[in-house]
């Protein structure tokens, strides 16, 4: 799963769409557009770049007839109230769809200033490292539009409507009238020759696709992309998140669209869609999001008083959902809205001008919300999930916040049957939710991660390991749901380890990496391609049963000389009184632990630092395999081991790249977890998370 990425090279470097809807009357000034296109620092002076894409859209030509499907009836500006969406009664025809072109490309039209005012501040700035792109919005075909004008001088007028003919026809005459201005814009584009702009595409201006007896959008936008694709540009939409559109957005790149960003439409809403269940709708789909924000609105919507409180919102879950830096992203911005925010009396207003260049350049942190005004639609949950970590040494239980924030941790041994684990288990769950309640949270998740193997779909532990006598044939997923009544899961502390990674960890921002954890045992996860690798019964990755020695000694799982018996920390101690070096290494009464060799591997102890020597030697061997397998971009390590120390990790990196295929092992990256003792935790915490954003959609 992932959203629609930032910085594709089939979208020429796509980040951050700014949507401005223009007016034929008020055309786009140069003045107003530096805002958009550059972050202006104190007096006025740009100091860096800012949106890429701008996509120019209009609403109505100088004549008052629609290029936007639908218009509002009613009084009240949101879907609720008397809110009336209809197709215009009041259709664009040729001659206004002319018009459009002119707004577009004529001497004061959008794309010819937008030009002048980059090549002004190019003299300000670095020049940007490719061309700034536009998308151009193309006016809807009316289904009301019965005499829209002739493309030929000979030809007929055409007809979009239902009236005197047959469907078929009516979607025939919109295709026609559709490629003619994409071919109009095409040929314009060609002779304008703009030394800063690259037309990256056009855009679907209707926030859905209908089809009933009267429309078929479906069937029109087919071939208006195969159209579009053939001239080289993209066609994107940016849908608001009803059921329907979701359901449309499967698949939507084998059918309609090259790109589509799915907004909450927060600030249109009483209600408010979560926006983190469609930031996991939007993941699932390769979809971006959409976002906006209003300063004056200058239409009724009930939720004004609410704009700062839920643009805010807005912007906390671009970290918390990832789509900060993930997803590619779209912003509506009300005309002119940026340049009133920089200018601002509102201290407010400034923040969020700021904010919102932080957000675009990835380094927006999370801040508080405003204060909830009284009698508000929307108010915010305060989120968490209870997440455990079940190994043979201890059951650690966390309740962690919807950011990654661990707001309660609490400890305690394993017990040594499995009706004492589940009894444990229950009763560290309760106690948790007890304490996230108490402190405003709303528990929406259970996620475990847990030594053994795991069926990930029913929530079962099948087999257990070594560390964990007995844990198995049990179904701890049906018993939690069923005690508790909230979303469970359970995985296998491997898989947890790199879920952590990808969702709060190093690997945010990476496809291919692996997760290698080392503890009294060593475990893992891989990804690939931006996908946990699970395979047929979810036993992958299993690192630490990796032989090296095909003579070495028995292991626990039934092979010989496997990785685990040498690199682990119960390897470690192993290997060492196997060679009679233990006492040698920790002194008579030292303790044997692999903590205690590690803190031994000063100079004046060459035994242990021989000993650490060995061990990651045997590891990079191990992980070279890996490498050369499955090409990661990174490989990142956490566990109790971790403070190992140079002996060990130098030694693991030097037989990484010797053994490794080249140039695969010279590009990957070695990293150390953020968390490395809590990262159970953090990948039960992320399941659970995404488990119940599923059941909340």
């Amino acid at each position: 799963m992932t959203y629609l990425k930032q910085g594709l090279s089939e979208l020429n470097h796509l980040r951050h769409l700014v949507l401005l809807d223009g007016n034929s009357r008020r055309m786009w000034t140069e003045e107003q557009l530096k805002y958009y296109a550059t972050h202006l620092g104190p007096g006025g002076r740009a100091d860096d770049w800012l949106f890429d894409p701008f996509l120019f859209m209009n609403s109505k030509s100088g004549s008052g007839r629609d290029y936007v499907a639908e218009v509002n009836l009613g009084q009240t500006g949101s879907v609720e109230g008397n809110f009336a969406g209809v197709c215009s009664p009041n259709p664009a025809d040729k001659s206004d769809w002319s018009e459009l072109l002119g707004f577009y490309f004529g001497e004061n039209g959008a794309l010819p200033t937008l030009d002048r005012a980059i090549q002004k501040l190019s003299g300000q700035l670095p020049p940007p490292d490719h061309r700034r792109n536009v998308v151009l919005s193309l006016p809807y075909p009316h289904i009301t539009q019965e005499r829209f004008g002739r493309i030929e001088a000979a030809g007929n007028v055409l007809n979009f409507s239902v009236r005197r003919q047959d469907l078929t026809r009516a979607t025939n005459s919109r295709l026609e009238a559709e490629k003619w201005m994409v071919d109009e814009i095409v040929e314009l584009w060609s002779k304008a020759r703009y030394g800063h702009l690259n037309l990256l595409g056009l855009h679907w201006v209707f926030e859905t696709v209908c089809m009933s007896w009267e429309v078929d959008d479906h069937r029109l936008l087919e071939g208006l992309r195969k159209h579009i694709n053939a001239r080289k540009l993209k066609f994107i939409w940016i849908p608001s998140s009803t059921a329907y559109n979701i359901h449309l957005l499967d698949n939507y790149e084998m059918y309609y669209f090259d790109a589509a960003f799915l907004r909450p439409n927060l600030l249109f809403r009483e209600e408010g869609n979560k926006i983190e269940t469609v930031a996991e709708v939007a993941r699932k789909c390769n979809a971006g999001i959409g976002m906006e924000y209003f300063l004056e609105p200058d239409e009724s919507i009930a939720v004004g008083k609410e704009r700062h409180l839920r643009f805010r919102e807005y912007l906390n879950a671009g970290v918390k959902c990832g789509y900060m830096t993930e997803s590619a992203c779209a912003h509506y911005q009300s005309l002119p809205s940026f340049e009133r925010m920089y200018l601002n009396e509102d201290p407010v207003e400034r923040e969020f001008y700021g904010d919102i260049y932080k957000f675009v350049e990835g380094k927006y942190k999370l801040k508080t919300l405003p204060p909830i005004p009284a009698n508000s639609f929307f108010v915010p949950k305060r989120k968490a999930v209870i997440a455990l970590d079940l190994g043979g040494t201890n059951l650690r239980m966390a309740v962690v916040d919807d950011a990654g924030k661990i707001v309660h941790w609490s400890q305690d041994r394993t017990p040594v049957s499995s009706q004492g684990i589940v009894d444990l288990t229950a009763e560290e769950v309760g106690e948790g939710i007890k304490l996230a309640g108490s402190n405003g949270f709303v528990v929406t998740g259970i996620g475990m991660s847990t030594g053994g193997r795991v069926n990930f779909k029913n929530g079962t532990i099948e087999d257990s390991t070594s560390a964990i006598a007995g844990w198995k044939n049990i179904h701890i997923k049906q018993i939690l749901e069923e005690r508790f009544g909230i979303p469970a899961v359970v995985d296998n502390d491997g898989n947890c380890s790199a879920i952590a990674e990808k969702t709060f960890g190093k690997a945010k921002s990476a496809d291919n990496f692996i997760s290698v954890v080392l503890g009294t045992g060593i475990g893992g996860g891989i990804y690939v391609d931006g996908k946990l690798l699970r395979a047929k019964n979810n036993y992958t990755a299993e690192i630490g049963h990796i032989s090296v020695d095909p003579d070495g000694p028995r292991c626990s799982c039934g092979g010989y000389g496997c990785i685990e018996l040498y690199a682990s920390g119960a390897g470690l101690v192993r290997w060492a009184e196997e060679e009679s070096k233990l006492t040698a290494i920790v002194g008579i009464d030292g303790e044997h632990s692999s903590k205690a060799i590690s803190e031994a591997s000063t100079p004046d102890n060459p035994a242990a630092i021989e000993l650490l020597r060995k061990a990651g030697g045997k590891l990079g061997a191990a992980v070279a395999g890996l490498v050369n397998i499955f090409n990661p971009s990174m490989i990142v390590f956490s566990g109790s081991l971790v403070n190992l120390g140079a002996p060990y990790f130098d030694s693991f990196r030097e037989t990484l790249l010797n053994r490794g295929m080249k140039p695969t092992v010279d590009d990957v990256e070695i990293l150390f977890s953020d968390f490395p003792q809590e990262v159970g935790i953090m990948g039960a915490a992320a399941l659970a998370f995404q488990i119940s954003a599923d059941r909340e959609f």
